[in-house]
């Protein structure tokens, strides 16, 4: 059954867009902020490094406990972020799953002890803590399973930015970076990486400002790095949410994309005359960043530097699903 078809195909869309997610795991960190919002990681495997970013910013309270498995099912937001990677600024996009529904995950939803142990022995940097909740049954018996915890998202946008990513090593084109706009605040986009070397470059040419697209992937982190004296790269401690896929999926109109908002032409005006838009942009982001600060508390958290709050001002959801309904959503995607 599709979305769309569904009769709780309102709580898949927000604004005319698709977008959904649902993640499961064990909680850790969560805590307010001196700004009220409660943040928060999905840990799914032992490698903590790679948790799922959760951020709640509304006054309704969430029953999260912290070591505890849970289940998510909610928005992909993002705020703007601006930070020194040892040589110069850069602008960054923080992307994270904003709950609308918290509840108790099914045995199949979570993690096997061996996805929990073996998932980052391939991995060159990781990091771990004494957090175990598999520790009494590693000694009595192997699983042989390896299934992940529930991790998957489904946005529908339009293409505001492109960039290829490179190898480390080589510079070959290895995958592309695309910021996705849902909303008409330009401080929000979704940064989406697509890591397919096969089919990089073909999807590179092929995307362009103004495209709809569709995006169905994982919600993952990766760590900010500067430029050390030395010329070399080293992580500066804070990491960035972000989607993670394996290609790039046309939008349809009326099914993933409901309706063309009218800020479109802002990104349609940018791609035809990059030069004479580059000042009116500029104009709209410090202007956006002037009635974000002006809104926000101040912030304590490195990831709030610049730009505490870069999404549109959002009402609480009004009407949420009954019990069970957004599960049942998941269940469609």
């Amino acid at each position: 059954m599709s979305l769309v078809n569904s009769s709780l195909s309102q709580y898949g869309y927000e604004k005319g867009f698709l977008n959904i997610g649902y993640v499961s795991g064990y909680a850790r960190d969560f805590k307010r902020t001196d700004s009220g919002a409660l943040r928060g990681k999905i840990q799914q495997t032992r490698d903590i490094s790679r948790m799922v970013p959760i951020e709640h910013r509304s006054s309704r309270r969430l029953n999260i406990s912290n070591e505890q498995p849970v289940k998510l099912i909610g928005r992909i937001r993002s705020r703007k972020i601006v930070w020194n990677n040892g040589r110069q600024d850069v602008t960054d996009y923080h992307a994270y799953l904003d709950p609308l529904d918290v509840s108790s995950p099914s045995v199949i939803e979570m993690p096997t002890s061996l996805a929990w142990s073996d998932a980052i022995q391939n991995r060159k940097e990781t990091k771990t803590d004494d957090f175990n909740p598999f520790a009494l049954a590693e000694g009595s018996h192997r699983e042989t399973t390896l299934r992940e915890g529930a991790n998957r998202v489904k946005i529908a946008g339009i293409v505001d930015r492109v960039q290829s990513i490179l190898h480390e090593h080589n510079n070959t084109v290895i995958g592309v970076e695309v910021w996705v706009r849902l909303t008409s605040n330009p401080n929000a986009l979704i940064p989406v990486r697509m890591v397919n070397a096969a089919i990089a470059q073909s999807v590179r040419r092929e995307l362009r400002m103004g495209r709809p697209i569709l995006v169905d992937g994982k919600l993952r982190a990766r760590d900010l790095k500067r430029i050390d004296e030395d010329g070399l790269e080293v992580p500066t401690g804070e990491q960035v949410g972000y989607i993670w896929c394996r290609t790039i999926l046309n939008a349809r109109r009326g099914v993933d994309i409901l309706s063309i908002p009218p800020w479109i032409n802002e990104i349609m005006d940018r791609y035809r005359n990059p030069e004479a838009a580059s000042s009116a942009s500029t104009d709209t982001e410090s202007a956006q960043d002037a009635q974000d600060d002006k809104a926000a508390h101040t912030a304590q958290d490195p990831l709030d530097h610049a730009v505490n709050e870069s999404q549109e001002t959002e009402e609480d959801d009004e009407g949420l699903p009954p019990s069970g309904s957004l599960s049942d959503l998941v269940d469609n995607l």
